[in-house]
């Protein structure tokens, strides 16, 4: 009876070891990413979050929000109405199996970042702030500038799930190509989507602005836990 504990013992210490042994390396390869990315790209989103923290901190979301949207114009009106397709979920399958001719472990990290985003975006939009107004719903349709074709939503609109799918996206497209200056595309190319949200009034800023939060963290730590921390390009 004593041997067969102390086994046990000896098992869950392995197991304790290898677990701390694998956190540790998680860690390890997360501050080694993050010195790899460009420190404009850091001062670009930087800008971005500050400059909305204060339009947030200053304004009410529904006045805010009916302050952007007198800003409109019919070449905007076509970019944000198809640039925010690049926040949609199935990006992640199409990288995914991109990258599964390229670099296997990619699709990896494409796949957790995905299962992960769709988990956290539920949990906040279909949980904890279930039934959140969107603006067509908080403000009405007819005090709106709205674009043709565009199906607008009403309900759960905290925070954006497009946004926070293309922030994670682009932030391991941004890890990936480390040494490459398409960093300046991805980092655009995510905030583009993510304003697209607020353009099409499908989003309060407020909305975007914690969704690119949580897709860079989730970005981040799906590189940590798969990729090596070695610069591509």
């Amino acid at each position: 009876m004593q041997q067969v504990i102390l086994l046990n013992r000896r098992l869950s210490k392995k197991s304790s070891n290898k677990s701390s042994k694998k956190l540790l390396k998680i860690k390890d390869n997360l501050f080694l990413i993050l010195s790899d990315i460009k420190q404009e790209i850091i001062i670009i989103y930087s800008l971005f979050f500050l400059v909305s923290l204060a339009f947030i901190m200053f304004f009410n979301k529904s006045t805010l929000h009916l302050k952007i949207n007198q800003f409109h114009s019919s070449f905007f009106d076509v970019l944000f109405k198809y640039s925010t397709f690049l926040g949609d979920g199935v990006i992640f399958a199409i990288l995914g199996v991109a990258f599964f001719f390229i670099k296997r472990k990619m699709t990896y990290v494409f796949l957790v970042s995905g299962v992960l985003t769709l988990l956290i975006t539920h949990l906040f939009k279909k949980i904890l702030f279930k039934g959140t107004l969107r603006p067509a719903a908080a403000l009405g349709e007819e005090n709106l500038h709205l674009i043709d074709g565009v199906k607008i939503a009403m309900m759960n609109s905290f925070p954006s799930g497009h946004t926070t799918t293309a922030f994670a996206i682009f932030t391991i497209l941004c890890l990936y190509f480390a040494k490459c200056k398409s960093q300046y595309l991805w980092i655009s190319l995510a905030i583009i989507a993510g304003f697209s949200r607020v353009y099409l009034s499908q989003h309060f800023l407020v909305d975007i602005f914690v969704g690119s939060f949580i897709g860079i963290l989730i970005g981040i730590t799906s590189m940590a836990i798969f990729s090596k921390p070695k610069s591509i390009y």
